[in-house]
């Protein structure tokens, strides 16, 4: 009976193509975002723990706009005065406070002209703070020593792939129409800001910039044994006292990894969303496909009933029909968001962002359950249309024109 009825119902599949494709499409939808979230979660999540990381446990970043969203001020313009961030060593557990900012420039190498982001920096403290905080070496070059020397150093990317001949170290840049020394290239990272970032000392940045004595945040390091959440709540409190920057953020690892939890949140419940309201008009079109097949197939309908079948039987026969154009949407989906997240995964490793994809990370039995979950909205969705064919009179079902 049940190969009878598969039989029957791949038939009527068949038969009525663009209409069941049609309709497989909404579940598709749905259950392919739902895969590409179970696919990337994971994997977001540790690419973001692991670039958090490399900040270390011992530095509070400081920057302009709230801490529920830092990155609108961050990116707004808005600026510290020196004074008022360098005042932060005297705070007791301090070691010292690094000022940076930031801006696009122009760059030219060997006649070719790019636009890049140049950071500010303070060489006295760099060395220390790339390589201890953040895991930051040089692969070839030096350390610059003098703060007014016309020297920088260059991102991995920056070096070796930004032109159409890699820039050496001891070659010569023009930043702005200011010739540089290139004194350090660091090694890759595989993170993208750190391979395509240009460290310029802040004094030369701000003449080049013309933006003297503020900077856009500052990396406070904090001494080994400190408590530094303490001491972010009296950087939050001396700061306070300030007047230019009325909004800012003083971020400790373990405030920053929970904001970005958050924000990773709300775009997986928004992506949720967007899967149930997929999934709902796929269920919506399951049912009006149903409902117009029980009118195509009446007389069919009669004839089963006049031959003996029973209203379980019509039932069970809808029903099943329903079932598997659920269960062909969710096999369509979980293979086209797989493939969709590994195509965002090759595409994180070519940017620099590695980890985010990985068959062996796939909850597998995470996918049986929404195979089974599909077919049971299926089923549900065909539940009506089903009924009604199955309380059909034959008498009835075979008059029918």
């Amino acid at each position: 009976m049940l190969k009878n009825f598969l039989f029957l119902n791949l038939k009527s599949i068949r038969y009525r193509p663009v209409r069941s494709w049609l309709t497989i499409i909404g579940i598709v939808i749905g259950i392919m975002l739902v895969v590409v979230i179970l696919a990337l979660g994971n994997g977001i999540q540790n690419t973001v723990k692991s670039t958090l990381q490399m900040f270390g446990s011992n530095l509070i970043v400081v920057m302009p706009g709230k801490e529920t969203n830092p990155l609108t001020s961050f990116f707004g313009g808005e600026r510290f005065r020196e004074k008022d961030l360098v005042a932060l060593e005297k705070i007791p557990g301090v070691k010292f406070v690094a000022l940076e900012d930031i801006a696009t420039m122009n760059i030219e190498f060997d006649g070719e002209k790019k636009s890049t982001l140049i950071h500010s920096v303070q060489w006295t403290w760099m060395r220390e703070l790339l390589e201890e905080s953040e895991g930051i070496k040089l692969e070839q070059g030096y350390w610059p020593q003098d703060l007014n020397a016309s020297e920088v150093i260059l991102g991995n990317k920056i070096a070796s792939s930004l032109f159409k001949n890699p820039v050496k170290v001891g070659e010569d840049i023009i930043i702005k129409g200011k010739r540089m020394k290139v004194a350090g290239i660091l090694s890759p990272i595989g993170e993208q800001m750190s391979d395509n970032i240009i460290f310029m000392p802040q004094s030369i940045f701000q003449s080049l910039t013309g933006k003297r004595s503020v900077a856009m945040s500052a990396d406070v390091k904090v001494l080994p044994g400190a408590d530094i959440n303490l001491i972010a709540k009296q950087v939050k409190f001396e700061l306070s006292k300030q007047d230019v920057v009325r909004d800012f953020s003083v971020l400790t690892p373990e405030k920053t990894e929970r904001i970005a939890g958050n924000v990773l949140s709300i775009i997986e419940l928004v992506l949720v969303f967007i899967a149930l309201i997929s999934l709902i008009v796929g269920a919506v079109g399951i049912m009006n496909t149903m409902y117009t097949s029980v009118l195509e197939r009446t007389k069919q309908i009669g004839i089963m009933k006049a031959i003996g079948a029973t209203n379980d039987d019509v039932l069970s026969l809808f029903l099943l029909e329903s079932g598997i154009i659920g269960l062909v949407g969710g096999i369509l989906g979980i293979i086209l968001g797989i493939g969709v997240a590994y195509l965002i995964g090759l595409y994180g490793n070519s940017a620099g962002i590695k980890g985010l994809f990985s068959f062996a990370s796939l909850d597998y039995f995470g996918l049986f359950v929404i195979l089974f979950l599909t077919f049971v909205i299926g089923v549900v969705s065909g539940l009506m249309p089903a009924k009604r064919a199955s309380k059909m009179e034959p008498a009835d079902a075979l008059r029918y024109e």
